[in-house]
């Protein structure tokens, strides 16, 4: 839910400098799309699709890669806007009937990252959790800083705090 609001307050400010943000949108931070009940991007789609593919591939990987390859593939034919040129290109060769495996392009895009927070929530196998952050990234984008971005965004959400001792 978090991901979902702040993706729609923030997404009328992509793409724009801080200058120009200022000038559009007076504070304070509030919802600006759809009548002013906001709208969120392909980021929090994909997460959901993640979160999704998870919970019915029972956390086995293989079977959750092929879970999120079929969204990503279903996603495409609503030709979604703003969607990422490596996504895009990805998401196609799903279409066309490309193996999950095979079908990420070599870019260092933020798509990996933005669907990455499920994993650190939901898996507590450190281990576990890199390998499903790698084949999520990998489906749509193969350069190493992609993947490794990713992992560094599930692993801050993974972070729990060391526990209080009682007084």
């Amino acid at each position: 839910m978090g991901t979902a609001v702040a993706d729609s307050i923030g997404l009328p400010y992509e793409g724009i400098s801080p200058q120009r943000a200022l000038k559009l949108f007076k504070p304070p931070l509030k919802q600006r799309f759809v009548f002013g009940r906001g709208m969120i991007s392909d980021d929090t789609e994909h997460a959901c699709m993640v979160a999704q593919a998870l919970v019915q591939s029972g956390f086995q990987q293989e079977v959750f890669l092929k879970c999120f390859a079929r969204r990503l593939k279903w996603w495409m034919v609503g030709f979604p806007a703003g969607v990422g040129k490596a996504t895009a290109i990805a998401g196609i060769r799903l279409l066309l009937g490309a193996n999950p495996h095979r079908s990420g392009v070599f870019s260092a895009g933020n798509g990996p990252a933005m669907r990455a927070a499920i994993f650190g929530a939901a898996i507590d196998n450190t281990a576990l959790f890199v390998e499903f952050v790698r084949a999520s990234s990998r489906i749509t984008h193969t350069d190493p800083r992609a993947e490794s971005s990713a992992i560094a965004v599930a692993m801050a959400t993974r972070f729990k705090p060391p526990a209080q001792k009682a007084c």
